[in-house]
């Protein structure tokens, strides 16, 4: 990563899961739910679900949270045990986005993936009327505008630096042959970039708490 990214800062992000619709900032937009991450295609730009600082998941395998307090962590809740699934929503947003960012450059670089753009932090992150804390995502290129290529596929994911997600979902689901979901609970991570993305994930850090430039 030769440079850190922009950012653009908003100060509320309300969703509607049931509308599938965002108001920003007192705009309202129409968008694509993801399980993890969700796309606003007027602006090119993809958010995480959020709670307290964390990521958060919409999926109907996802444990409630008595479940993750309660069940065995080597019990199963849909593909994953317990233990995972505690391990990805333990994972701050600031290093996931990092992560995200940095993939999604990586494979953009290596003609399999959209390109990223500026980091986004919205200071209030709302959910179907409820309060989340803040969260954050990145503009990302909408995969349908590109010209179709063929499929990436995973040996050429891992030869740009970056690993596919445990499941290969990321490959499987290609959107005119790139790859575009890099979320999963095992999702897609760059390969060898441990120094970039504390380094990023510190960036987000302060923007996240208002002490960034944005």
């Amino acid at each position: 990563m030769a440079s850190p990214p922009p950012c653009v800062v908003y100060s509320t992000l309300s969703l509607n899961t049931l509308t599938k619709r965002c108001r920003i900032d007192g705009r309202l937009y129409d968008v694509h739910l993801g399980k993890w991450m969700f796309y606003n295609p007027i602006r090119q730009e993809k958010y995480f679900h959020v709670r307290s600082g964390k990521i958060d998941s919409t999926a109907r395998s996802r444990p409630t949270d008595s479940q993750l307090s309660q069940m065995d962590e080597a019990e199963f809740s849909g593909r994953y045990p317990i233990s995972v699934w505690k391990e990805a929503l333990a994972t701050p947003i600031s290093r996931r986005l990092a992560e995200i960012w940095i993939a999604s450059h990586r494979l953009h670089a290596a003609g399999l993936g959209p390109r990223p753009g500026s980091l986004i932090v919205a200071r209030n992150y709302k959910r179907n009327f409820r309060s989340f804390g803040p969260t954050a995502g990145l503009q990302i290129e909408n995969a349908r505008l590109l010209s179709p290529r063929d499929p990436v596929t995973q040996e050429e994911m891992v030869a740009a630096g970056v690993r596919p997600d445990r499941y290969l979902s990321c490959v499987r689901q290609t959107i005119n042959g790139y790859v575009s979901d890099l979320c999963s609970v095992v999702g897609v991570v760059p390969i060898d970039a441990e120094s970039e993305i504390e380094a990023l994930a510190g960036q987000i850090d302060g923007l996240l708490t208002g002490n960034g430039a944005g």
